[in-house]
């Protein structure tokens, strides 16, 4: 019995140190902050930190230390509207690049041929069967020639005269049968040519009957059918060798061409070129969160290389509708990149100091903050 109750209380005093040490496992591991939100503080300054400082005084923006901080923001040099980066339709063999980067290019200039002999082939089949399509309807609606016409006489009086010379024939031999001794057979066969030329007779009739009449409705219809079938297939044939040629959208620079003809090309590995304009540019600054009401369209940015120097002075020209993720990567250990940013547009003129795709910093003059009177209205004192 001692030894059952010894047994017992170690089994219940091994269930209590269980309970202990998960217990203790909980308190640390809410303690580290690993399995809770860090409760890290947000300042707008936190850019501030990692931008360059200002070398000078830029783009007006007054460096008095009574002067509330500017709002800066990395960004990153653009052409204006955005590059275009085109593409091949279909995969293939690249002929020929007609253009080198830098060069200025127009809206609609030909720019990449790829390998297209079999499609060259295939409109020249189309064009050959739509050409004959067009003949056929073209005939049917002139109708006969006179030439058809003075045929198809001819032959409708020669079937006459030799349906007359055959029935003649065969009324001779019929008066003849009882004197002469002609057979039977032979008499059958006689009637039955006559017969026949009737027929033929009748047959040549019709014909140039035919040919006065000219083509019927359903025959006509037929053939403009095919003509429309011969044309699809020509715009098809077409749009085939269309989508050898990669063409500009639009005027601007060739910011990347890295290509070459004889090498195979796909379109879902890498576009083939990248169009910008570059007679105007636009900086792409990524602003926190935390300043997204402290800036307005319309504001003065300067903005500045990584070193400090004054590149250029703009104007924000539009704001992004929506908050999104980081997408330039800030080179500073101190650098959060689980902040949400706002997208802001500023327009610059094109400069030899600004190139597609610099980094750079922003400064823009702090705005008012507008509070609307329905969010104080709704805070009401605390009790």
């Amino acid at each position: 019995m001692t030894d059952m109750t010894r047994a017992r209380d170690t089994r219940r005093q091994i269930s209590i140190a269980r309970t202990v040490c998960a217990a203790i496992l909980l308190v640390s591991m809410a303690a580290c902050g690993l399995h809770d939100r860090p409760k890290v503080e947000r300042r707008s300054a936190d850019n501030v930190r990692n931008a360059p400082p200002l070398a000078t005084t830029a783009g007006g923006l007054s460096t008095d230390s009574n002067s509330a901080a500017p709002v800066v923001a990395p960004g990153v040099v653009e052409p204006w509207d955005a590059q275009v980066e085109l593409a091949a339709q279909e995969p293939g063999w690249i002929d020929s690049i007609l253009v080198r980067e830098g060069e200025e290019i127009r809206a609609g200039q030909l720019l990449a041929v790829l390998a297209d002999a079999a499609q060259r082939h295939g409109v020249d089949a189309a064009r050959a069967d739509l050409a004959e399509a067009e003949a056929v309807r073209a005939k049917q609606a002139r109708g006969a020639t006179a030439e058809e016409l003075q045929q198809g006489e001819a032959d409708r009086l020669a079937a006459r005269s030799r349906a007359v010379f055959a029935k003649s024939n065969a009324a001779r031999l019929g008066k003849l049968r009882a004197t002469s001794g002609t057979s039977v057979n032979e008499i059958e066969r006689v009637e039955a040519e006559a017969a026949a030329q009737g027929a033929l007779a009748e047959h040549a009739d019709a014909r140039l009957q035919e040919l006065r009449r000219g083509a019927r409705r359903e025959d006509r219809d037929a053939a403009a059918a095919r003509v429309d079938a011969a044309r699809a297939r020509l715009a098809m044939a077409t749009s085939a060798l269309a989508r050898r040629r990669v063409h500009a959208p639009r005027a601007g620079t060739v910011l990347l061409s890295r290509f070459h003809a004889g090498e195979y090309y796909d379109p879902h590995v890498a576009p083939l070129f990248a169009l910008g304009d570059l007679t105007r540019l636009q900086v792409r600054l990524e602003l926190d969160e935390i300043d997204g009401q402290d800036i307005r369209v319309g504001a003065r940015t300067s903005v500045v290389s990584d070193a400090g120097a004054p590149l250029a002075t703009g104007t924000i020209v539009r704001l992004a509708p929506r908050m999104g993720r980081r997408a330039l990567t800030l080179e500073s250990p101190t650098a959060r990149a689980d902040v949400r940013i706002r997208e802001v547009f500023v327009d610059v003129p094109a400069s030899p100091a600004l190139v597609p795709g610099q980094r750079v910093w922003g400064y823009t003059p702090r705005a008012r903050r507008v509070i609307p009177s329905s969010a104080t209205a709704s805070v009401g004192p605390r009790s």
